[in-house]
């Protein structure tokens, strides 16, 4: 965790933002409870997500295939679950940049 304190626009409400992967099951159950902490906040408080990608500057092709998305501009994978591919992981990633 990263907390950082810069004041660059004093409107009286705290701006955060959550990195994580939707792979992720840990991530996802803290962003699920502290919702309703969030929600009791309301407009003092504005939360905006960010997603966990890397770019491969190493990788072979095989790699670049299964986890990789822009020539391996962002890449992904799920270290505790390999059968999910890295771009799932993207694809479902930017889904959920879309929906929020």
């Amino acid at each position: 965790m990263v907390v950082d304190f810069e004041i660059k626009r004093p409107d009286n409400r705290v701006e955060y933002d959550i990195w994580y992967s939707s792979s992720n099951d840990v991530a996802l159950d803290f962003i699920n409870d502290f919702s309703a902490i969030d929600e009791r906040f309301g407009e003092n408080v504005l939360m905006t997500p960010r997603f966990v990608f890397w770019v491969c500057e190493d990788c072979d092709d095989e790699f670049l295939d299964s986890h990789c998305f822009g020539g391996g501009k962002y890449c992904a994978t799920e270290y505790d679950n390999s059968d999910i591919p890295g771009t799932d992981i993207v694809l479902e990633d930017l889904r959920q940049m879309c929906l929020y």
